[in-house]
């Protein structure tokens, strides 16, 4: 777990990663305009031991989810799969365009033993900068520029385990059904502003319908803190995400699931299925 909601998962011989944002600008950056920083970039990729990838697989095409995926992907020899936003930031960085997937949701993607399902999710509720980004997005740029694009999860199989991570904290009814995972990346970015059966109707729809047995907040760090620093959460004036933590703590009890709080390059073992 790296922050927001970048997240690796390895099997030794091959990774992937969502997301893989590690430049997180500071609020006097974002007014002026924002670009990838690479030393932030190759600081963190150091210090979670990644040296290749086999796929960035991002959730949406706001800057704190894929301003560095160009980047990221030349460092590591990784493929970008999102959205047509998506691609155009990763070309507007250099990327060739022959190392960016555009999925639509639906499919099944096959990287080693990994199988990367890839699942339309809505984003939280009243996102801002709606639209697309429709060509290349040259940097800097005001986080204005980075427009949603549309959203995904993706569920990550493995004849060892299945990992959800599910980054935007908001559901479509029915989403999940018939899948399974047994660790759940589990948005809550706004959470805490939503009414108390939101929160429910969330936790069934993602937690309760995966029978996930783990869940790990994610998208609850104040994403314009440095990696080499602490995470700490967003401020209350634009989440209540101590209400969040709170809400999802009292449900997973009640179910009998382990929530784990984690900070930047710590580690979970994935349990094998049943």
């Amino acid at each position: 777990m790296r922050g927001v909601s970048t997240v690796s998962v390895s099997d030794g011989k091959h990774t992937v990663m969502t997301d893989g944002f590690f430049s997180r600008p500071d609020f006097f950056h974002l007014v002026l305009g924002v670009s990838p920083n690479e030393s932030r970039i190759n600081k963190a990729l150091a210090a979670g031991k990644i040296t290749s990838l086999d796929a960035l697989l991002v959730a949406h095409s706001h800057h704190d989810h894929a301003m560095d995926v160009g980047v990221v992907a030349m460092k590591t020899g990784a493929i970008v799969i999102g959205t047509r936003s998506v691609a155009n930031i990763a070309l507007g960085s250099g990327l060739p365009a022959s190392r960016t997937k555009t999925v639509l949701g639906g499919e099944t993607i096959e990287l080693g033993q990994f199988k990367v399902h890839v699942i339309s999710s809505p984003h939280s509720a009243n996102p801002v900068f709606p639209g697309e980004i429709t060509s290349p997005l040259d940097t800097p740029s005001g986080i204005g520029k980075y427009k949603e694009g549309g959203n995904f999860s993706y569920l990550i199989e493995h004849p060892k385990g299945r990992v959800l991570v599910h980054a935007s904290a908001n559901y479509r009814p029915g989403m999940y059904a018939g899948m399974r995972a047994d660790v759940v990346f589990l948005g809550v970015g706004l959470l805490g502003k939503q009414s108390d059966a939101f929160i429910r109707d969330y936790w069934r729809e993602v937690v309760q319908t995966t029978g996930a047995k783990i869940v790990v907040p994610v998208h609850w760090d104040d994403f314009t803190v440095s990696l080499d620093r602490p995470l700490k959460p967003t401020g209350r004036l634009f989440d209540k995400v101590d209400e969040a933590l709170a809400a999802v703590g009292k449900l997973a009890t009640a179910d009998g699931v382990e929530v784990r709080m984690l900070s930047q390059f710590q580690a979970v073992q994935i349990p094998a299925p049943q």
